[in-house]
Formats: structure tokens, C-alpha cells, sequence
């Protein structure tokens, strides 16, 4: 007997199509969604072949613009498209004209005041800190003499939709994503550098360990607030060692404390949509402390169809009103999401210097590459561009890199 393909009338739109955002297109895209990558510049995922790019405005400081632009898109459908924003500009901004987007579209976001409080860092911890949400303890600038060492300090954002062009603020916010303070005076010092932005920054209790140290409690919540997937994982590599993005991450078995503080928090905050909760476990006293909740999709939702919860599928078949395929129960912890061009040059070049536990040689790497279940980002789905283009950029990089360090 045959089985009758469902019909999905509803396309999609992906912004930000790094890996995250090329992931979502190869996934819904394979199964016969129509799909638009929607970006400012040609990102990897904006040459697959499940999706059609389509350049817009850098919401970044073309706010106006871009929502102008992407509401004679979605109104020019035969069907309201459905929006997954993967970085948190395009999340801001889409939240923040949810409102009128509705009119043409689906927007995968939660409402503007949840997605504000969670995309600005001190409004979050400042939640946190009194609803006991398991975040570290967090001082701004004016509290510098109640701060205990070692912290770090980070910013409030990275980047946020915006009409105004903040090219510096931004670019020193991103170049100070992750620094250690260890004593009054290089506090002091940082106060000093960071001058008008230091209003940007927050200081937080420092969580000991590498990236390494990082768990991630993926979910998608209906409208109502109700977890329909979880996903549980944590990073293996990240670059840099630290505190990087997601290269090597593995699906894993976290304590369930830390998956019902993530359920209680969707609940008590109202968050609908994708997202992903960061946590850290101390590496000197194990406890879990929550670093940060992504309010979209992460790097390596890729990962997710292999382990039971397909969320991109749950979250589509959600929006347009269709059955859900939901299963609760993640089986597999035992598969490897990499890119794998990324890690090659990590592991022979990049880490020699920042972190030599994880520098290795091409055959301890590639015997470790073979040794368990993986899916690589760049070689998915038959999508036959794509390592060429994750060739070009990891080239670049490691260029650049290696011009920066000579």
C-alpha cells in the first residue's frame, strides 16, 4: 500500500543561514517544503539546494527596511509562509512586528516582551537572579565593588535589530563576547576601555571549564506554552576552547533538573517557538548553572531528526495547523553533529595554541572522526555545493587566522 505524501502548502523562510539556518532548510526542504533563504550577504546555507536565496536588508540597521521588505515578500505567497528566525537580530526584529507580520505570515518567534527579556543579558539574569532559574550571580558596572572574583564579563547583546547604524558598538560588544576578569584592578582597567559602552556589559560569577563544559536543552513550545520536543545534548569541541561556538556536539543524557528548570521556565516566561537553553556544569564542583537561553534555533539543530525529535518538522507542523509527529522520548545518545572541515583545522592548527588537549594529529583525528555515529554539517542531504562552499570559508579563515598570529 502506498503511503500519500502530506500536502505542505506553506513555505518557509529562513534568515541567518549559517549551519543552523541551513540545517532547518535541508530538513524541511527534503520532505517537499517550499523554502526561501533570506539573507543579507551569502552564507553557506544560502547555496543549498533545497532553498532559493533571496537577499534583504541587514536588520541590524535596516530594521524598517528589512520588515518593509520581508512583509511584500510573504504577502506576494499563495500561503503565509512560515518564519524561522536563527540569530537573535532577525528573532528581535521579527518579534518586535509580530504583530503586523501575522497579517502575511507565521512567524516561529514568541512575543516581543518575552524575546527582549531573554535576548538582553540584564533583564534575563535580573529574572533569573530572583526566580531562582539556576544563572550565575550577575553585577552591572555600578555593583563593581560587590563583585566576587574571577568573573566574566560579557555583553548584554551581540547584536539586536535596529534604524541606526552602531557598526563600533557593535563590533566592540563582539570582540568582548567572553573575558575573564580575575581582581579589582583589571576590572577597573576593562571599565575604563569600555567607556561610554560599558552600560553594555554585565559581570558574572565565572563557571570553571572549557566549552566542553556546555549542555544544551533544545525545545520547540506550541502557543500555549506547552514543551512539545526536548532535545538534550552537550558540546564536545567549541572554537574557541572556551567559550565558542558549537564545531563537535553530541546528543547526552542531562539530569533532569535542568530539563524541568528549562520546562518551568517556558511555562512561567510564556515562551512559544524554538529555542535553546545553555547551560554549564562546573568542572571543579559539577553544578549546572544556566549561561543563557538562545530564543530561535542553535548551530547544530541538525542534530535533532537523528535522536527522535525532529523539531524543525514538529515546529513546521505545528505552525500550519497540521498533525504532529511529537516523541518525547529522545533514543539515541550516541550521534556526533560536526562540521567537519572546521574541526580538521581546529585540531591541527587553531587549538595548538589556546588549548593543546584538543590539538591532534590527522590520524588521531581521523580515527576519532570514524569512531561513533556522526552527521557533518558539510556533507548532508545530498546537497552537493555545500563542502565546496564550507571549503572556501574554513580556507579563509584559516588564512586570515595564520596572517593574524605570524
Amino acid at each position: 500500500m502506498n503511503s500519500i505524501k502530506p500536502a505542505y502548502t506553506h513555505p518557509v523562510i529562513v534568515f541567518n543561514c549559517g549551519y543552523n539556518g541551513l540545517s532547518i532548510l535541508q530538513e524541511l526542504g527534503s520532505i517537499g517544503v517550499q523554502c526561501y533563504a533570506m539573507d543579507c550577504k551569502r552564507s553557506v546555507g544560502t547555496f543549498t539546494k533545497y532553498a532559493k536565496f533571496y537577499k534583504c536588508p541587514d536588520p541590524l540597521y535596516d530594521e524598517s527596511q528589512f520588515i518593509d521588505y520581508l512583509y511584500n515578500f510573504c504577502g506576494n505567497q499563495k500561503a503565509k509562509p512560515v518564519l524561522f528566525p536563527t540569530n537573535d537580530k532577525w528573532a528581535y526584529g521579527i518579534s518586535k512586528h509580530k504583530t503586523r507580520l501575522q497579517e502575511v505570515a507565521l512567524p516561529c518567534v514568541a512575543e516581543f516582551d518575552v524575546i527582549r527579556k531573554l535576548i538582553l543579558k540584564d533583564q534575563f539574569y535580573n529574572i533569573g537572579q530572583k526566580s531562582q532559574y539556576m544563572t550565575p550571580k550577575t553585577w552591572n558596572y555600578h555593583d563593581a565593588y560587590k563583585i566576587s572574583f574571577p568573573v566574566i564579563a560579557k555583553p548584554v547583546f551581540r547584536g539586536i535589530s535596529s534604524d541606526t547604524n552602531e557598526a563600533e558598538k557593535f563590533r566592540f560588544l563582539n570582540d568582548n563576547r567572553l573575558k575573564l576578569i580575575q581582581n579589582t584592578d583589571e576590572l577597573r582597567d576593562f571599565i575604563e576601555k569600555a567607556g561610554d559602552y560599558k552600560k553594555y556589559i554585565v559581570f558574572q560569577q565565572f563557571v570553571r571549564g572549557m566549552s566542553d563544559m556546555m549542555h544544551t536543552v533544545g525545545i520547540y513550545a506550541n502557543e500555549n506554552s506547552e514543551v512539545l520536543s526536548v532535545f538534550t545534548g552537550r558540546k564536545v569541541r567549541g572554537y574557541p576552547a572556551d567559550s565558542g561556538d558549537n564545531v563537535v556536539g553530541e546528543s547526552y543524557k542531562v539530569p533532569d533538573s535542568i530539563i524541568k528548570n528549562s520546562v518551568r521556565i517556558v511555562k512561567e516566561m510564556k515562551y512559544s517557538g524554538i529555542a535553546e537553553f545553555e547551560y554549564k556544569k562546573d568542572e571543579v564542583t559539577g553544578d549546572y548553572f544556566l549561561i543563557e537561553i538562545n530564543p530561535r534555533a542553535w548551530s547544530w539543530i541538525g542534530i535533532t531528526p537523528y535522536c527522535g525529535v525532529n523539531i524543525p518538522v514538529i515546529a513546521y507542523q505545528n505552525m500550519t495547523g497540521g498533525d504532529v509527529a511529537i516523541e518525547n522520548q529522545q533514543y539515541n545518545y550516541n550521534f556526533r553533529y560536526v562540521k567537519l572541515m572546521q574541526d580538521f583545522s581546529n585540531c591541527l592548527f587553531r587549538y595548538r595554541k589556546m588549548h593543546p588537549k584538543w590539538s591532534m594529529g590527522i590520524l588521531e583525528w581521523w580515527k576519532e572522526t570514524r569512531s561513533t555515529k556522526k552527521i557533518y554539517a558539510e556533507f548532508h542531504k545530498k546537497d552537493y555545493l555545500i563542502p565546496l562552499v564550507s571549503a572556501v570559508y574554513v580556507t579563509a579563515n584559516l588564512l586570515l587566522y595564520k596572517n593574524r598570529t605570524v
